[in-house]
């Protein structure tokens, strides 16, 4: 490049040179005449003299104009040091806020603020701030701004969201959910947010809605989706029951089932409406395919009220009906055993506690022993021996929250504790993966607080 420039400027002065030689070969001469002057000269000095007069041209309109724009360009360069600062505050108050220092994070979100003529860009460095300090008006009214700008508005929404669910205000916190969910349907902790605030104040339907949004933009995985809509199934069923509508709510009981099989919940909900409805070959057969795929004692008692049978003897056979559909299980043993107690067999309810049992009975086991013994006649220090070992036997099968660890004695679709939906599962602690998965959890960054917010008891 510099080589190329070079043979330009050489170019250009051989042009010079061999013109100026031309020139002077050829002087020649001008004469002008103007208001009685007259004004002779060479060809070549009235070329200079015309070169100078337009440098000077050019001099003077480069003055002028340099003259003219001193202020402004003043002005310019105060105006971009103001802004250098104003992002300098802002940068140094949000590793404030990350640092949780209250103090310094609000300082510099007030210089932030003076320096910078943009406030979007400020208010969410002033939200924190404020929240960091526990000033909950102060965040409020800084998330409550952010809204007025379309750039801003998700990240208020998000704010007050969280707000709202730190002061236990859930109907606040729906309504701006459905707001940013309008916004951006896209959005993972949009979905899970609104869904479980849904959920919580039993908007069955809406809530269907927002699965079924979350699922179509792939924010939801199809088995989660297909389990989730199975449990709300099952409370519109519920609602349905409630109004009357005993043919729409087994239709929704039956798509459930259909849906998820595996979840207990849905099973029983089932059978429950086929029993009621006078079908019970048809409630035995979908608890026997329950029970393939996940026991539970509930099942077994309605699987026998299926059955009409009354008998004690012959309720032995029909539970062993059922359990030859998940004979290994913990379940079908203990179900075999109640049943066998309740005929009075005593060497065959042991039979089967000692192999449900195994080396280390869980409680539910030893108390069933501490009954067996009692009712054959056993000695007392028998009972008392199985009822201390069930003081410090292993925990049984509860209902347990997969979000927050929480025990139920009774399955219900969303969790006292922290307000998840269909998280309830019965196993027994320590059985689960991870607590608070990812799917079930929304990751609220302006608030201390989880989206689920719990339900009054």
């Amino acid at each position: 490049m510099t080589t190329l420039r070079v043979l330009i400027w050489f170019v250009v002065a051989a042009v010079a040179m061999l013109l100026a030689v031309w020139l002077a070969e050829r002087p020649g001469t001008v004469t002008a005449e103007w208001h009685g002057w007259r004004l002779d000269s060479s060809v070549g000095v009235l070329l200079v003299a015309l070169l100078v007069l337009i440098g000077l041209c050019i001099g003077g309109w480069l003055l002028y104009r340099w003259i003219v724009g001193a202020p402004f360009a003043l002005l310019e360069g105060w105006g971009e040091s103001r802004k250098k600062r104003g992002y300098r505050e802002l940068t140094q108050g949000l590793a404030a806020v990350a640092a949780g220092d209250a103090n310094e994070a609000q300082k510099h979100a007030r210089k932030a603020e003076q320096l910078l003529a943009e406030p979007p860009i400020t208010l969410l460095l002033s939200a924190q701030a404020a929240q960091l300090a526990g000033d909950r008006d102060g965040a409020n009214r800084a998330f409550t701004a952010m809204l007025e700008d379309e750039h801003t508005a998700f990240l208020g929404l998000r704010g007050l969201i969280g707000q709202a669910l730190r002061e236990g205000d859930q109907a606040k916190a729906l309504g701006y959910a459905e707001r940013a969910f309008k916004l951006k349907p896209q959005t993972p902790w949009v979905v899970h947010s609104l869904f479980d605030m849904q959920a919580q104040v039993g908007q069955w339907k809406a809530a269907q809605e927002t699965l079924d949004t979350g699922m179509r933009r792939k924010v939801v995985t199809a088995d989660r989706g297909r389990t989730l809509k199975a449990l709300l199934l099952v409370e519109r069923s519920r609602a349905t029951e409630q109004d009357r509508h005993s043919a729409d709510a087994l239709m929704q009981a039956r798509e459930a089932f259909a849906l998820a099989p595996e979840r207990i919940a849905v099973t029983r909900r089932f059978a429950e409406l086929l029993v009621k409805g006078g079908d019970g070959k048809r409630a035995q057969k979908a608890i026997e395919r329950g029970w393939a795929l996940a026991p539970h004692p509930d099942l077994a008692k309605l699987y026998l009220e299926a059955s009409g049978e009354s008998d004690p003897l012959k309720r032995i056979g029909v539970v062993r009906r059922l359990v030859s559909h998940n004979e290994n299980d913990i379940e079908s043993h203990l179900a075999l055993a109640q049943a066998s107690l309740e005929a009075a067999l005593w060497g065959e309810a042991r039979r089967h506690l000692e192999v449900a049992g195994g080396t280390s009975p869980p409680v539910r086991v030893c108390r069933l022993m501490a009954e067996v013994e009692e009712r054959s006649g056993a000695e007392q220090a028998k009972v008392r021996e199985w009822l201390a070992r069930a003081t410090d036997a292993p925990a049984d099968r509860a209902w347990r929250c997969t979000a927050c660890a929480a025990q139920h004695e009774a399955w219900r679709s969303v969790c006292e504790s922290c307000g998840a939906f269909g998280t309830l599962q019965w196993r027994a602690p320590g059985t689960f993966g991870h607590v608070l998965p990812p799917e079930t959890r929304a990751e609220l960054e302006f608030a201390d607080k989880p989206a689920h917010v719990p339900l009054p008891r």
